[in-house]
């Protein structure tokens, strides 16, 4: 591993450090006033990464049905995705989608028992819990209009049900008897009765605002109790150690399937939601190839932001090596890229799409760390 001097960086005065030329009199690079940096860069990365061809991953329906479902004899239909197999026991539901079809690379389950439907525990993930970053795309702004910007994040506590390290483990051990690819804990999250009720006061408060406005989201009636709480655990997929982009990096519709992501809800009845889709394995290497540095990627998205005026302030707050799946006619397949995600604070209407309440925008740049070139979308193999 090579490893290079980290930097906090926020002033042009620091980027001169970074920047041969980024001097007041050089004319050769400037920080707009609108953009500032302050992500911490990488100290430690490779100096040559290997691309890859890629095959989608394929749990396999048996090792899935005998790893995930709880019913003895559930029934087997064909959809779009892939063969789906659910049970209907009367005291319980589930379903699990194995995606071989127009979804690839994983599988679905669910788990629902007395009173409790997909809409209730939906609503407990998408409007209850802060929205993390890579989670926010541009145009889904309900945590933003509904309060969550000012949620509590979940910490890692134990919940009396089960210990986080043992419903971890137990998510992990599935994972594992489906053969699933290399991965990595991309975040744990404990959900309190005391945490829920907290989340839902705010976002109650803020529903009743907005329904002044023609606002149609209901607020919560119920009480959270210890019999509500839950584990919700992300991880994503790496090969080799780094990472792929669990964010929505290309400038143009997704065209691969999207990017790898593994997300499990577990509580007091077990593991009740799991998600895995578009993973992928590796087929062979193609080329190890030297790579750009974290600076050189940054020097790119400056340059590139320089040559439009903005009106709005926006923070680069992280820069990260990882792969990205990238296809052409022949197949699919894994090539680094330095990954900068951007934060711009929108108030109320402004932005190319104003909305009448205040919101964080997250966008995701792809610098190739082999040529250096801002990637468009998934088809771009520069």
């Amino acid at each position: 591993m090579m490893k290079r001097p980290g930097y906090i960086l926020a002033l042009c005065a620091v980027l001169m450090m970074i920047f041969p030329g980024c001097r007041e009199d050089s004319g050769e690079l400037e920080l707009p006033g609108s953009l500032k940096v302050t992500a911490v860069l990488p100290e430690e990365y490779p100096a040559e990464v290997t691309s890859y061809s890629l095959s989608w991953y394929d749990p396999g329906e048996q090792a899935a049905v005998d790893t995930f479902m709880r019913g003895d004899s559930p029934e087997r239909t064909e959809w779009a995705e892939g063969p789906c197999f659910n049970t209907d026991t009367g005291s319980f539901y589930e379903y699990m989608y194995v995606y071989t079809g127009v979804v690839k690379g994983g599988l679905s389950y669910g788990y629902f028992y007395t009173d409790k439907d997909i809409g209730a525990r939906n609503d407990l993930i998408n409007r209850l819990r802060v929205q993390q970053p890579w989670e926010c795309l541009t145009g889904y702004l309900t945590p933003w209009e509904y309060g969550a910007g000012k949620m509590e994040e979940a910490g890692t506590e134990d919940l009396d049900f089960l210990p986080y390290d043992d419903a971890l483990a137990r998510i992990e051990d599935k994972m594992s008897a489906c053969g699933f690819p290399e991965h990595e804990l991309l975040r744990g999250e404990s959900h309190t009765a005391g945490l829920l009720n907290k989340n839902r006061d705010i976002y109650n408060r803020a529903a009743k605002e907005a329904a002044k406005g023609g606002g149609s989201d209901k607020p919560f009636s119920e009480t959270f109790t210890k019999d509500d709480e839950f584990y919700y655990f992300q991880f994503r997929q790496t090969l080799g150690g780094i990472p792929f982009c669990s964010a929505a990096w290309s400038r143009t519709t997704t065209s691969a399937g999207g990017t790898p992501h593994i997300t499990g809800i577990y509580n007091k009845e077990g593991l009740v939601e799991f998600y895995a889709a578009n993973l992928c394995e590796a087929v062979e290497p193609l080329s190890t190839q030297e790579i750009i540095t974290p600076e050189e990627a940054l020097r790119v998205y400056v340059e590139e932001y320089s040559k439009a005026i903005h009106f709005v302030n926006t923070d680069i707050t992280d820069v990260e090596l990882n792969y990205l799946i990238i296809e052409d006619d022949k197949g699919i397949y894994a090539r680094p890229a330095w990954v900068i995600t951007d934060v711009t604070e929108i108030k109320a209407g402004e932005g190319e799409l104003p909305h009448d309440f205040d919101y964080t925008e997250y966008e995701y740049t792809a610098v190739s760390a082999f040529s250096g070139v801002i990637l468009e979308r998934e088809t771009d193999m520069r």
